[in-house]
């Protein structure tokens, strides 16, 4: 038996749940007579799990996809690859070890899975989300260091330094996520019945506050901040001249050019990465901090449903990233048209087939002129 005073940080929990009439974890006067009563169905009790096995369809073959490609080709082996397969990762263990269980909360009245996965799953949703804080900043960081210094970059950005440092990102994530630990667990309430449910219990609610504020910082504000002053340097360092070759070669020329121009590339595919989580992200963090931070904040219908647009936010970023480097990286397009040939056979023939067009009317051309010119003389 819970007072309403301990009890309301729990309030929201029901609208996770999918419903959307007044409750309470303590028991009504009438309790008796819906001990028997089936919990309400509602709209999004299976429309946000058919979104979320959407996500996970698009997600793990995308990153599966990535990771397999960046192994089977040596080319692919760069450092720049091995932070986008270690994001790849981390997007896989998420979908893989978050998504399902988030998504039974919506057709089922509580939680079922046990006290040890009640804090498993929150402890692995909170060290893949900051690993992937820390990824997107190392790339961001390995970005600017190419950018800024780009012959010491030389000697330093290799396939080795990635892995140690995608290493230390996790061990990293799982030292800075260790306080969910301690907050997780199962709590009775009542349902339609007697349920038990997976949530986050403080001392008190400075304790909350204080936790919310912790988690906004290290697993959002932080990596944005660091990543925004990356591409600051990035931006004012292109815009200034750059050095000229010792010797008036055509071939250095172009290919300092062509080097210039591959590194801007990946540097924006790395921008958009970067913005597709902020954007997606930051909704979440944002009506959480609200909820905590807000004093007249009160749990309705309308918030449940912000709630659950910016989780379906949030989740969508694991199965973007693929998509992105498949339009942007093209490295990634040729690498994708080895390993399955099939796939863009059509495309080669219609490429090959144009490149036969174009030469034989180059060569007509060609042979009109040398008539013309022959008929002139």
């Amino acid at each position: 038996m819970y007072s309403s005073e301990e009890l309301w940080n729990s309030t929201e929990q029901v609208w996770i749940n999918g419903s959307g009439t007044n409750f309470s974890l303590g028991r009504h006067e009438d309790d008796e007579e819906e001990e028997g009563d089936k919990h309400p169905f509602f709209t999004d009790a299976w429309l946000v799990p058919l979104f979320f096995s959407l996500i996970m369809l698009v997600g793990l073959v995308g990153n599966s996809l990535v990771i397999y490609v960046i192994s089977k080709h040596r080319q692919m082996r760069t450092a720049t690859n091995f932070y986008i397969a270690n994001l790849a990762a981390t997007d896989i263990i998420f979908l893989v070890c978050c998504v399902p269980f988030t998504a039974t909360l919506y057709p089922l009245p509580g939680w079922i899975f046990g006290n040890f996965m009640c804090k498993f799953v929150a402890f692995l949703q909170q060290v893949t989300v900051q690993a992937t804080c820390i990824t997107l900043t190392a790339m961001s960081g390995d970005r600017c260091y190419v950018t800024v210094y780009p012959l010491k970059s030389l000697r330093h950005r290799t396939p080795k330094v990635a892995m140690i440092v995608s290493i230390c990102i996790w061990i990293g994530s799982f030292i800075l996520s260790t306080p969910i630990l301690m907050y997780q667990r199962i709590e009775e309430g009542y349902w339609y019945g007697p349920r038990q449910y997976c949530m986050e219990r403080f001392p008190s609610k400075t304790h909350e506050r204080a936790f919310i504020l912790y988690q906004f910082i290290a697993a959002y504000l932080l990596p944005v901040l660091t990543i925004s002053f990356c591409y600051t340097l990035m931006v004012k360092r292109v815009g200034q001249p750059t050095v000229e070759p010792v010797d008036n070669n055509y071939q250095v020329n172009l290919l300092s050019e062509r080097t210039i121009s591959i590194r801007s590339k990946v540097s924006k595919m790395v921008v958009v990465i970067v913005l597709l989580f902020a954007i997606c992200w930051g909704p979440i963090q944002i009506f959480v901090l609200f909820q905590s931070f807000y004093p007249n904040y009160q749990p309705n219908y309308a918030t449940y449903k912000i709630k659950t647009w910016a989780n379906c936010m949030s989740y969508a970023n694991s199965s973007v990233n693929p998509i992105v480097y498949g339009f942007m990286g093209a490295s990634f397009q040729k690498s994708f048209r080895k390993t399955f040939p099939f796939l863009f056979k059509h495309k080669v023939r219609d490429s090959s087939m144009a490149s036969r067009t174009a030469n034989a009317e180059i060569k007509f051309v060609a042979a009109e002129e040398g008539n013309n010119n022959n008929a002139v003389n």
